[in-house]
């Protein structure tokens, strides 16, 4: 049997691009996002975000969209993951591809991939006096961390995990001020 346009835009959005598919009926053009008029709100109680828009119909071109918002979606994919596995602090869906590496944090996980804020410690290594007065900062989040290199290196190795040190903003601040008045090259 074959389908016209007019059939295929009352099927669903998936049964109506498998039988296109199939029968060779070309995709249709659809809108950009940003020129639909008016989206359709979240279905999340007290949320008046949009909703997402999951893909278009294969052949009348229009939204086919998910029941709630990006950020509800988010929210409600991370509480069910975090129930189902006791992992407690996943509160994002970075949080959850976190986890399922094996990270403790999405913070971790992301500086994992990084040449040398992978080598960031969870404290500020100045508080031995390295920087000749010790740091007395609390550090609540791996956000008030900077990786600094000791001796910056032209011709590369200079993101090697001896020759980088794990300051708080404040020391780091410090260890950059205290470049102008040596000979030492910092980063």
């Amino acid at each position: 049997m074959y389908y016209t346009i007019r059939d295929l835009n009352k099927l669903s959005p998936s049964t109506a691009k498998k039988i296109a598919r199939k029968q060779g009926t070309q995709r249709q053009a659809h809108p950009a996002y940003g020129d639909i008029e008016r989206h359709p709100t979240c279905t999340t109680d007290g949320c008046d975000n949009s909703r997402t828009v999951l893909d278009w119909h294969w052949t009348s071109g229009q939204p086919v969209y998910r029941p709630v918002c990006s950020q509800c979606h988010d929210a409600k994919t991370a509480a069910g993951y975090a129930a189902r596995t006791g992992a407690t602090w996943v509160k994002t869906v970075a949080d959850v591809c976190a986890h399922k590496e094996g990270f403790n944090s999405s913070q971790e996980w992301v500086n994992s991939k990084h040449p040398y804020k992978r080598h960031r410690l969870d404290y500020c290594e100045n508080r031995d006096g390295r920087l000749g007065t010790k740091c007395t900062t609390t550090i609540v989040w791996t956000g008030q961390l900077d990786t600094h290199h000791v001796i910056r290196q032209v011709d590369g190795g200079s993101d090697d995990p001896t020759n980088l040190w794990t300051l708080c903003k404040c020391c780091h601040a410090l260890a950059h001020r205290d470049q102008e008045h040596t000979t030492t090259h910092w980063n």
